[in-house]
């Protein structure tokens, strides 16, 4: 991933590993906050810069990750006796070249910021570095020889960095809400650090500030350049000790797809309040992520999404429609245990594609049981009509309304699909006269007729809201031939 300009390129963690993760409810959204530990790419190398010397054997180490070009560092050297050579600033993956004495042995000393920034030079004397405010710090040292035979030839020395300071990602993501985000107001504490000064000479740190650190939305960048629902920012601190990280949500706006936004409004009196404590060890990273989600309703304690599944395809493929209004769109229609919709699962145990909205396996499909705990009798729901398309809406609902269309459980009758043939390998399915007329969701339920007796939830202007059984043909290993029905998911 590339930074901003002036928090230069950062890498990823590898080989991270879950230290907590948890659901925290709020008024109008839920977020899965998870935080986890991983070793940060330890071994930064400048490769193919050509230096007159050699590396000492003892300074390398084994695995060792290529540096991103356009990275500046700063080279210092000594004789063996201390007596100041020279400084250079250089450049990673672009020739330099330092003349020395031949017969000599010499200390060397590099230090970067691991971005593109100049970095100024020293007093040789004292040669102590102030490192500005949350930058990434790179250090290494080590000893070359210059062969008294080498005569004009040049010789490779090998810089390999260490990190000096431990790193806190901070994620914010509204995959789970199915929009970009246009602003997150946010503040942060808990964190100081973030400044400190390097001896050259040793690699020791000093100074180290113990104001607290901050950050703002600006700070945040995209981990996809495409997208603006995922966005990541680095805090780098020199202190190791425990601390209690607090990340307070103040505002949010999300831009859905249909153009609309949605903001909560309620955030500027009742912050969504995160903490994450830890102990930050020099040379890890740690990722600390607040997975935004969209809040449930719910009718006699079954946790129901607000509106049906549809596959968006592309990034973040599964999603809920933004609004709930009738829609005939065929990326709504799904078959019995099918994972993409207008084709058919090939099994009776196909997949669910509730699983897969984002965050996976936070959603499932509503089983039977969910629906027969709302039909028929309790509660009382309420058959409607809107633009002449039947709809019906269960009036005991809890939930949070705004900044959501309606704050009540919605079934809309968009009908069911019948496959009438296939054109280019995609299943053409007719509605005929149902839509507007029945609200027909599947289950993921079999039961009877050696399992092809399939359960979906219905509801008719005639006979209200009830759970029917549908005889499918299974043909064994291949496709479960079915019709075609909207999904709603649960929690």
């Amino acid at each position: 991933m590339k930074s901003k300009a002036n928090n230069g390129a950062l890498h990823q963690s590898q080989g991270t590993e879950p230290i907590s993760e948890k659901i925290i409810p709020f008024q109008s959204f839920d977020t899965q906050v998870s935080i986890k530990k991983g070793s940060l790419d330890q071994a930064n190398t400048i490769v193919q810069s050509r230096r007159t010397g050699k590396v000492a054997a003892a300074g390398l180490k084994a695995a060792s990750a290529p540096m991103e070009d356009g990275i500046t560092y700063r080279l210092l050297i000594y004789k063996e006796d201390g007596s100041f050579v020279s400084s250079t600033l250089l450049t990673s993956e672009v020739l330099g070249e330092i003349t020395l004495d031949r017969g000599e042995k010499y200390n060397w000393h590099a230090v970067s910021y691991h971005n593109s920034d100049p970095i100024p030079d020293v007093d040789s004397n004292t040669p102590e570095l102030d490192v500005p405010a949350n930058t990434d710090l790179l250090y290494a040292s080590g000893a070359i020889e210059v062969p008294a035979q080498a005569a004009d030839e040049t010789v490779s020395l090998g810089i390999l960095f260490e990190h000096k300071y431990a790193r806190i990602a901070l994620e914010i993501n509204s995959m789970g809400m199915f929009g970009d985000m246009n602003n997150v107001g946010l503040s942060i504490s808990g964190v100081s650090g973030a400044e400190s000064r390097i001896n050259l000479s040793d690699g020791s740190l000093s100074n180290i500030s113990s104001d607290p650190t901050t950050l703002s939305f600006d700070d945040f960048v995209n981990v996809d350049p495409l997208h603006a629902d995922r966005k990541i920012a680095y805090i780098y601190t020199a202190v190791e000790n425990p601390i209690d990280l607090e990340v307070r949500i103040n505002a949010l706006d999300i831009q859905l797809v249909n153009g609309q936004n949605r903001v909560f409004a309620d955030l500027a009196q009742s912050p969504a309040v995160f903490d994450f404590s830890l102990t930050p060890q020099i040379g890890t990273s740690y990722t600390a992520t607040m997975n935004f989600i969209e809040s449930f309703l719910v009718v006699n304690t079954i946790r129901f999404a607000r509106t049906n599944l549809y596959y968006h395809g592309g990034h973040n493929p599964y999603r809920f429609l933004p609004t709930n209004e009738h829609t005939n769109a065929r990326n709504t229609y799904f078959s019995f245990r099918g994972v993409l919709p207008g084709e058919y699962g090939n099994s009776l145990e196909s997949g669910d594609p509730c699983a897969l909205v984002y965050p996976h396996g936070v959603w499932r499909t509503a089983t039977f049981n969910n629906y027969r705990f709302i039909v028929p009798v309790y509660p009382i729901d309420t058959y409607k009509v809107e633009n002449g398309l039947g709809y019906v809406e269960y009036e005991d609902t809890q939930g949070s309304g705004a900044p959501y269309s309606s704050d009540k459980l919605r079934f809309n009758m968009n009908g069911y699909g019948t496959a009438i043939g296939e054109t280019n390998g995609e299943i053409e399915i007719d509605l005929t006269d149902t839509y507007g007329k029945i609200a027909d969701l599947w289950t993921p339920f079999s039961d009877d007729y050696a399992g092809l007796g399939v359960f979906s939830y219905q509801a008719t202007a005639a006979t209200g809201d009830n759970t029917v059984k549908e005889l499918i043909d299974y043909q064994g290993d291949g496709a479960v031939i079915t019709t075609f029905k909207n999904i709603r998911c649960v929690r």
